[in-house]
C-alpha cells in the first residue's frame, strides 16, 4: 500500500465503498424485482448476510444508554469494498 496514507482513511473509504455498494445492490435488486419478479438475478442481489450483534445497555445514573447494529453485506457491497481498497491503494 502506498505510503502516508493513515489507517484511518482505509477503515473511511472501506465504510464508504460498502455503503454506496450495498446501496447500489438494493436498487439493482429492486429493478430486477419490478422488471422481473421473482426471478434468480433478484435473489442473487437481495441475498445479504445479516448479523445483529445484540443491545448493550450502559446504566447510568440519571439515564441509560443503549448500543446495537445490525450488519447487512450483499454481493455488491463486497464489490464496493473491493473498489475502494483498489482506490486506496492506486490513488
Amino acid at each position: 500500500m502506498a505510503q502516508g496514507k493513515g489507517m484511518a482513511k482505509l477503515v473511511l473509504y472501506l465504510l464508504v465503498g460498502a455503503i454506496l455498494g450495498g446501496g447500489v445492490g438494493e436498487l439493482i435488486a429492486l429493478l430486477f424485482g419490478y422488471f422481473m419478479p421473482g426471478s434468480m438475478v433478484e435473489k442473487f442481489f437481495l441475498e445479504a448476510f445479516v448479523y445483529t450483534f445484540p443491545p448493550a445497555t450502559l446504566p447510568l445514573v440519571i439515564f441509560s444508554v443503549t448500543f446495537g447494529f445490525t450488519l447487512k453485506v450483499n454481493v455488491i457491497s463486497i464489490l464496493g469494498i473491493g473498489f475502494a481498497t483498489y482506490y486506496y491503494r492506486w490513488y
